[in-house]
């Protein structure tokens, strides 16, 4: 499989967390922890304590550069193919917070859009003639839900 386009993207955008925001995340599992033993609900307490264990662990992971390849057969985004039949539209969102990135509208409607980071010293211009190839371009975006949640945690 001959790649058309390729280039290395992180796989997600990170911020690095400060200690006061570690604090933050042990004060609030602490008491919503405290608040589940109180009211004898021993198993949601121990479920907030391993929630905000793995979330604390997964926040301090520095996050991987993989490869992004763009072929006939679709798009490979590490080590997952995500084939051009199964998508009916794509949009490159170029104005992002966390740079360019390209919205996959895939053909069913229970699936969520594919969102895929462009490297900086990729063309935008060679990734959309390259998409033109395969899918329609339509102006996607994502739910106000994860555009406030992207702002809220960008802020933190």
């Amino acid at each position: 499989m001959e790649p058309i386009l390729e280039w290395h993207s992180p796989e997600h955008h990170f911020d690095k967390k400060n200690n006061d925001w570690y604090w933050i995340l042990g004060v609030i599992v602490l008491g919503a922890s405290v608040l589940a033993f109180y009211f004898d609900d021993f198993l949601f307490g121990i479920f907030i304590i391993i929630a905000g264990l793995t979330i604390g662990m997964l926040s301090y992971k520095d996050t991987k550069v993989v490869p992004v390849k763009m072929s006939a057969r679709g798009l490979i985004f590490d080590k997952y193919l995500y084939p051009w039949m199964s998508y009916r539209s794509f949009w490159i969102e170029d104005e992002h917070t966390h740079g360019a990135r390209i919205l996959l509208h895939p053909v069913s409607s229970y699936l969520p859009l594919v969102i895929i980071p462009i490297n900086e010293e990729v063309d935008l211009n060679d990734v959309r003639d390259v998409l033109l190839e395969f899918l329609e371009e339509e102006f996607l975006q994502e739910s106000l839900v994860h555009k406030y949640f992207d702002k809220l945690l960008a802020r933190w």
